[in-house]
């Protein structure tokens, strides 16, 4: 080996403070090398700037010298000052970069060196002699190594259920044969006996499932798939994870398929990611679809379901962060018996997506809009006061909704039955508990079954915002405490006047036309613009 500064590559794991300042003695010399590198420093091809990080030069497990990096020049690069403690009369020096950042306690030493002029050459001087060696070079770390993760797939034995929605979390196709999907069917000839289901779904085949029993195939980086087995069963992924912190995974829109547009996708990370689109997951207890939006986090090696459009072709997987998106949402949930969330619907209070209604099994218990010709599970208020909601059960039996409001204050929130007639003041229901709903349904039930009643609470406090609005033909008044609300004619004759206390549904029976409502609580006097029809 020529006497040469040989930047190796190694991956020696160094525990606790790890860039220690020691001096190193060989034989009866101690010559050192005063090596000034004028390096830029990346980490998976990103430029760094932080002087949290550090990097240090190693000859195996020994530190022969480390730095803080600082800028130096507006070309990006950052002089890393390293004494190289040795004797000269050694040989093939094998040196290894390691980068530590001092904030995160994170420890990188996988890199790769590119030399922007020639190599570096050995300069060896006297002790306590300086002696230079500052031609640039590129050191790029990665964190992409190869990793090794598991997820746990508990057997549904002689039952049903228990599906899950899996993708693999690394860049190189994962085999069903070596992940552990696959396990030999038990019996021969007629008695067999099938103990796993995997199943692609290939919406570009107008919405078709493919079993792995008919046409095998691989799992795809960004794709999921639908899997069960009888038997409780480790999955097991090992690869390299993909780089960078985002990843977008075009979607496929068939028009003549059933459903068009929807697609199960993977998570491709090997972490928690969020998505840029509203989506389905499987319940925990693997047995329903629920509806999620941006600002919840699908884990490692979970599959989503989610429905391209043509203003969505494609949808982005973003790694989680310590920054969480904030949505502005009322999250509607059906239970039954007390058991997990078989159904759930989302209206938006922001101008996030808007999601289709999909169900695995079309004919479970679903709450859902209707808007139009199609059913949606996530919609937009559009600034509307009232929204129905449909609800249909799989079978007879006592269901159970739940309101809960993420990013959105309600000065107003009551929910129409329109079978029986009741309606129930959902902000009181809260105050004593959780907004709940518990009710009577048969699967003879017309569909449109609900209709909520709202009005947002304006988070500005100096700009104007209406008290009433008209719902099931009678006028609604946002109050609190005791108040009298009159009606007046653009002639200012008061037309109607009543005292109320709180919010209140009054009948209006006056003729169509435009008058100036009027809310007196003390010195507190509101009024607002209506037409009346």
């Amino acid at each position: 080996m020529k006497r040469k500064l040989i930047f190796l590559i190694s991956t020696i794991l160094i525990c606790g403070s790890i860039f220690a300042q020691n001096h190193y003695t060989f034989n009866t010399h101690d010559y050192q090398l005063n090596m000034g590198v004028v390096a830029q420093i990346k980490i998976n091809g990103v430029e760094q700037t932080s002087s949290n990080l550090e990097l240090g030069a190693f000859k195996g497990e020994s530190i022969r010298g480390s730095h803080r990096i600082y800028q130096y020049g507006s070309a990006g690069y950052y002089r890393v000052y390293i004494q190289i403690y040795g004797d000269p009369i050694e040989t093939g020096y094998e040196i290894a970069f390691k980068l530590y950042n001092h904030e995160t306690g994170e420890e990188l030493d996988n890199c790769n060196i590119t030399y922007l002029e020639e190599p570096l050459t050995v300069t060896w001087s006297a002790p306590n002699a300086i002696g230079t060696n500052r031609k640039p070079v590129v050191i790029d770390f990665t964190t992409t190594s190869s990793q090794t993760l598991t997820k746990e797939i508990t057997g549904y034995g002689n039952g049903i259920g228990n599906w899950y929605l899996i993708a693999s979390p690394f860049a190189d196709d994962a085999t069903p044969t070596t992940v552990g999907m696959i396990t030999n069917d038990e019996g021969e000839g007629e008695n067999v006996t099938h103990t796993f289901d995997l199943y692609w779904f290939d919406q570009s085949e107008h919405l078709e499932w493919r079993n792995y029993r008919q046409v095998t195939f691989d799992l795809v980086n960004g794709k999921g798939y639908l899997y069960a087995n009888k038997n409780d069963v480790t999955l097991t992924f090992t690869g390299t994870p993909i780089e960078g912190t985002t990843k977008e995974i075009p979607l496929v829109k068939d028009d003549n398929a059933e459903f068009p547009g929807w697609n199960l996708v993977g998570n491709p990370f090997a972490t928690s990611a969020t998505l840029d689109l509203p989506y389905y997951r499987l319940n925990q207890g693997c047995s329903a679809l629920n509806t999620y939006t941006e600002n919840t986090e699908i884990n490692a090696m979970e599959g989503v379901f989610i429905q391209a459009t043509d203003q969505t072709p494609s949808a982005t997987f973003t790694k989680v962060s310590t920054e969480s998106k904030r949505v502005s949402q009322l999250n509607i949930k059906v239970t039954r018996n007390r058991s997990a969330v078989i159904d759930n619907a989302i209206i938006r209070f922001d101008n996030g997506a808007t999601l289709g209604k999909f169900q695995l099994n079309p004919s479970s218990t679903k709450v859902y809009f209707t808007q139009g010709s199609q059913d949606f599970a996530v919609v937009r208020s559009a600034n509307e006061n009232e929204i129905p909601v449909s609800f249909k059960a799989e079978e007879n039996g006592t269901y159970t909704l739940s309101f809960d409001a993420q990013g959105v204050s309600f000065d107003y929130l009551h929910l129409i039955d329109n079978m029986t007639g009741n309606d129930v003041d959902l902000l009181a229901s809260a105050s004593t508990g959780s907004a709940t709903y518990t009710f009577e349904a048969k699967t003879t039930d017309y569909a449109s079954r609900f209709k909520l009643v709202f009005a947002t609470i304006c988070e500005d406090a100096d700009s104007d915002k209406d008290f009433a609005f008209f719902s099931n033909g009678k006028l609604v008044i946002l109050n609190e405490g005791h108040a009298t609300f009159q009606i007046v004619d653009l002639m200012g004759r008061i037309i109607k006047s009543e005292t109320i206390n709180g919010s209140a549904n009054i009948n209006v029976d006056v003729a169509s036309g435009v008058y100036m409502l009027r809310l007196m609580n003390g010195d507190d006097i509101k009024t607002q613009k209506i037409v009346m029809e």
